[in-house]
Order: C-alpha cells, then sequence, then structure tokens
C-alpha cells in the first residue's frame, strides 16, 4: 500500500478537544505522570505539548483496536491527554499488551475525577502553610515546598508560606520570643479565621511552645515526616496504639511529679528527678510509630485524659514536670491539648548539651489562677 492510500486518522472535532483539555486540566492522564502540557519545561513559555492519544485506536488493526474502532475515533470517551513520551509508550508494540483498553479507562476515570474534584473546592479548602525549623544536632533541616503541597490535599495553600525560623537562635529564651512574635502577628491577629498547616522540623520544646501558644484559637493540622518515604503524607495504614501507666494510690500526697509520654523512644527513669511517674507511652516506641492522623487524635484524647487525672489527684496547685521523647507533630499537639485555666503547672525537661541527665528547659504552663 502507497502512502496515498494509507488512511489519514480522522481530525478531532475542536469542541471534543477544548472539552478534553478542560477535564484533563491541561495535563497528561497518564497514572503518576500528570505533566502540565501548555508550558516548555526548560523556557517556562506557552507551548502545546500535548498529544490526544486513542484508548481503542482508530484503526482496527491499531493498538488496541476492534470493530468499534471507527465510531469511537472521535469520541471523547475513548480519548487521552497525554505527553509525547506517553502516547508512544502506550502504542509501542513492545509494551501495548501492558495498557489494555480497562486499564487505560481507569488512568482517565482517575485522573479526569481528581481534576473536577481539585477544581471544585471552594475557599473553605484554603489553608496557609506554616513552617518552623531550627538546627538540630547541628545541622540544618530541609523542608520542600512540594512534598508540602502535596500533603495538604484536599487543601490547597494560600498566599506565601509563614516561616519561623529559628536556626540561629540557640537560646531557648530567644526562640520562645520569635515564635510568639510570628504567631502574635501574623496568626493570633487573623481577622479571616484561616486554616493553618504546620510543618515542624525544630527542637521538640519549641514544638511543644508553638502549640501551646497557638491553642484552640485557629484551625489547624500537623504534618509528621516521614523518614521511610522521605515525605509528609500521613499514612491511612493500621498502625500502634498508647496506654497509660498510673502509679498506686498510696502516692497520691504528692504535688509533684513526673509524666513520660514516650513515643519515639523510652526515658530511663534514672536520669529524671525521684518524683512518683506517670507515663503515656506507644505499644512500640519508636522513630517509626507515628504513622497516620488518627493516631496524633487518639494521643490527644489519651494525653487530656492523664492531665484531667493528675489534677483531680494531686490537686490544683500541682506541678507536672514533663519529659518528652516523642515527634515533632506529637510535640505540638502536647502544647495544643494544655488547657490554659484548669491544668496544673508543667514545666519542660529536656536534654542539653554535656549533661547526663534532664535539665529544666521552660515553663510551659503556669496555672492561672481567677
Amino acid at each position: 500500500m502507497d502512502k496515498s492510500s494509507k488512511p489519514k486518522r480522522p481530525s478531532i472535532p475542536e469542541p471534543v478537544k477544548r472539552e478534553l483539555w478542560i477535564k484533563s486540566g491541561g495535563r497528561c492522564e497518564f497514572r503518576g505522570c500528570n505533566k502540565y502540557l501548555y508550558m516548555d519545561g526548560v523556557t517556562k513559555q506557552p507551548r502545546n505539548l500535548s498529544n490526544i492519544a486513542h484508548i481503542v485506536s482508530w484503526t482496527s488493526n491499531g493498538p488496541r483496536g476492534n470493530k468499534d474502532s471507527e465510531k469511537l475515533a472521535t469520541d471523547i470517551s475513548n480519548l487521552m491527554l497525554t505527553c509525547a513520551e506517553h502516547n508512544h509508550l502506550i502504542d509501542d508494540d513492545k509494551y501495548v499488551d501492558e495498557y489494555p483498553i480497562e486499564l487505560l479507562q481507569r488512568y482517565k476515570r482517575e485522573h479526569e475525577e481528581r481534576i473536577f474534584r481539585v477544581t471544585g473546592m471552594g475557599q473553605n479548602y484554603g489553608a496557609r502553610i506554616v513552617k518552623m525549623w531550627s538546627q538540630i544536632q547541628n545541622q540544618i533541616p530541609q523542608m520542600s515546598d512540594k512534598d508540602i503541597g502535596e500533603a495538604i490535599h484536599p487543601y490547597y495553600p494560600l498566599e506565601e508560606p509563614l516561616n519561623i525560623d529559628l536556626t540561629q537562635l540557640e537560646d531557648v529564651m530567644a526562640a520562645t520570643k520569635q515564635i510568639k512574635k510570628i504567631v502574635d502577628l501574623h496568626m493570633l491577629s487573623d481577622k479571616k479565621q484561616e486554616r493553618y498547616c504546620i510543618f515542624i522540623m525544630a527542637k521538640i520544646p519549641y514544638a511543644c511552645y508553638l502549640g501551646y501558644i497557638l491553642g484552640n484559637k485557629v484551625k489547624s493540622n500537623t504534618f509528621q515526616y516521614f523518614r521511610d518515604s522521605q515525605n509528609w503524607k500521613w499514612k491511612d495504614t493500621e498502625a500502634g496504639h498508647f496506654c497509660t501507666i498510673q502509679p498506686d494510690n498510696e502516692n497520691m500526697m504528692n504535688s509533684e511529679v513526673n509524666l513520660l509520654v514516650e513515643v519515639s523512644g523510652k526515658i530511663d527513669l534514672k536520669l529524671v528527678p525521684s518524683n512518683i511517674c506517670y507515663h503515656i507511652q506507644a505499644d512500640v516506641p519508636g522513630f517509626l510509630f507515628i504513622q497516620s492522623l488518627k493516631q496524633v487524635i487518639e494521643f490527644q484524647i489519651k494525653f487530656r485524659e492523664l492531665l484531667s487525672t493528675i489534677r483531680e489527684k494531686h490537686g490544683e496547685d500541682s506541678k507536672i514536670n514533663l519529659f518528652l521523647a516523642i515527634p515533632n507533630p506529637i510535640a505540638f499537639e502536647i502544647g495544643r491539648t494544655i488547657m490554659k485555666n484548669i491544668d496544673p503547672t508543667i514545666i519542660l525537661y529536656d536534654k542539653v548539651a554535656d549533661k547526663v541527665n534532664y535539665e529544666q528547659i521552660m515553663v510551659l504552663h503556669e496555672r492561672i489562677r481567677e
């Protein structure tokens, strides 16, 4: 067959092209690609880089072609907007069997449903990102805006992130002063009542303090950085639970107690003051214990219950010495869960350089007496 007799691919009507572009959001519909197809990747200049691929080939003897090929040639249900790379891949003789009709239809459906859902979000899904970081063991952590943006879905970022950079502040008092200054100026004075998504890679006392001064005054979601997957996305997997351990009733007259929160690891009792101890523990403590947001919510409930128990048994004038082996989102929630006009005074302890025992770092909460 000479070139003059070779069938010509039917022209896709302009209304169909427009509809496909709208439904795809101008992005490649091949699962996992999502490449934006109207901008050059290097120059960033506007440029149409799209291909319109057929799920069922427009010819019966083409890739996935069948008796309906001619009828489906310009049907939008049979068309995918793709980048050139994935258009060639799904039609390549070597790989065509790996991309059957049902799979490509699923790719198209999933992509277009996601675009419809995301673009349908109203202003109530907007969130302000808050990033706080400090030096940790003489290193400055890196926080990727791309990873953070992916983690907050279905919310989308409003404005520029609110950055709390504590890397030049080694003194705890200076750091807490800086945190309070930024929170007072940008968050507690917020008349729009925005939602805040909190990302922290900082020393644990700083995370506690940020949660404490925010309390329940603003709507906030906190996130965990996962070392294994190296991202901030909460997981849906089943994960461990928390338990509480309380001392015998015979010691209830003590007005000063220790509260040990052991999530990332266990705390050596030899390194803390010799008061009676309450514990809230992960059932299997470790750096990878926190996996899901459900665990954070469970922790809030357990921690709140334990604070109430201590107040009831030891009195409102008692003092709680707080010792922590926890990740940042749990530290933030500890601060946020404290009730300022109800809970006893809470003294935060931590390890300091060149010291073996835990040392008092700050008065996280001082009982307000009205």
